[in-house]
């Protein structure tokens, strides 16, 4: 049964994504214990995870815990908490399910994964395209304000990354010509679809693809050492930022660019008043600075745009700075070993090599940083799907070490 419900899901999510990214969480709680109950009642097996997963997570939520309590709001700190910690369970079971099929079954998988993307680009081209009709269609009315073409950008953000997965899939029955050509995909894709940090992110994505395609075991050990020291480094960076978003500088910066500059330059000098244990989780939602922005953007016609509000906007549009903002150094430690342990797992499957998975870690830590709260429970379960996928690569056929304690501590 749970091959038939895997294939369904894998079909599915693409598709969901593009239309209701909120969908994907009861999705994935549903069939992240719909699996393991099956598992139970058909083979008599529990879901299983190593002590040093166990361990990191449990230190992880359990200092989301403690920074709630002198949270700006504890009681929604503290319930946010709970939420994150049922999701990351519905993920880890999926990812479990996954993990359990035999190579033919995930084969199939794979099969109605490659379907679904599919139809999903294709749906997610059409809506941005021709300005969202089956949306509206659907919706039985024209979107409102409030439901423009951005409401897109989390179902470009899950294609542009899935593709490089699709891609590692079915790289080895590619030629050569094919192996260059194919990271276009992800590039056209999000060309004509309404995210710019996405199209960032593929771009960043094909450009690591296309520098370690004849050197992946550097890409693979030089990419944690980047991720992390970007993650460690990151409130120093921003704090030079604030040339950037003035109204004298470049008018080719986009609007959305420099706004992010300006929240940035603010929330660095927060998080070095408070560096250690951070001002509490999920205070980035209600976080005081005034009330007032002074950010003003003139465009290349001379034009001023000034904005009127709060400085940060339930996030930073910045996962490392909200981590530290949260959690400070602690959290930022814990989020850098929940990186190493990624590579580490990664490696267990002798994935070391296949420079597809790099691209597409790339392309998720670009968005990750440029784009969405990194607790919003829609984007937090991406991560989750994002992993239940990496099963359906085939292995190399020799196997020697699979299991084995490496340097990354998987």
């Amino acid at each position: 049964m749970n091959s038939h419900l895997l294939r369904l899901f894998f079909f599915a999510v693409p598709i969901v994504s593009v239309f209701s990214s909120n969908a994907l969480v009861p999705l994935v709680v549903l069939v992240g214990v719909l699996t393991a109950i099956l598992s139970y009642s058909e083979r008599k097996t529990l879901p299983s995870f190593t002590r040093k997963q166990l361990c990191l997570l449990g230190t992880f939520f359990g200092w989301i815990s403690i920074a709630s309590l002198w949270s700006i709001n504890p009681i929604e700190a503290l319930k946010l908490d709970l939420r994150l910690v049922g999701v990351t369970i519905a993920g880890l079971l999926l990812l479990n399910a996954v993990e359990a099929q035999d190579q033919e079954t995930k084969r199939s998988i794979a099969k109605a994964l490659l379907i679904g993307v599919i139809l999903a680009s294709m749906f997610l081209l059409v809506e941005s395209l021709l300005n969202a009709p089956i949306t509206k269609t659907l919706k039985g009315k024209e979107l409102d304000a409030a439901m423009n073409l951005s409401r897109f950008n989390r179902g470009a953000s899950f294609l542009g990354i899935s593709l490089w997965v699709v891609f590692a899939i079915y790289s080895k029955k590619l030629s050569l010509g094919w192996k260059f050509l194919f990271p276009i995909l992800p590039v056209a894709l999000l060309y004509f679809a309404p995210s710019e940090s996405s199209l960032l992110a593929v771009v960043l994505a094909a450009t690591w693809y296309l520098v370690f395609f004849v050197f992946p075991n550097v890409g693979f050990r030089v990419l944690p050492v980047f991720m992390i020291i970007s993650v460690l480094s990151m409130p120093l960076v921003t704090r030079y930022v604030e040339p950037l978003y003035d109204a004298e500088s470049s008018q080719s910066i986009p609007f959305s660019a420099k706004h992010r500059f300006f929240i940035w330059d603010f929330v660095s000098s927060q998080i070095l008043e408070n560096p250690i244990r951070g001002w509490g989780f999920d205070s980035a939602r209600d976080y005081p600075n005034n009330g007032i922005e002074n950010y003003v953007h003139v465009d290349a016609k001379g034009n001023e745009r000034a904005l009127d509000g709060r400085i940060i906007s339930l996030h930073p549009h910045n996962f490392s700075l909200q981590v530290w903002l949260e959690l400070g150094l602690i959290g930022a430690v814990l989020v850098s070993v929940i990186i190493w342990m990624v590579f580490g797992y990664l490696k267990s499957r002798q994935l070391s090599g296949r420079v597809e998975i790099q691209a597409m870690l790339v392309s998720t830590f670009t968005v990750a940083l440029l784009g969405y709260g990194i607790w919003q429970n829609r984007w937090f379960v991406m991560f989750f799907i994002f992993a239940a996928m990496i099963p359906l690569i085939q292995q190399q056929e020799h196997q020697d070490n699979i299991g084995e304690v490496d340097e990354y501590g998987a």
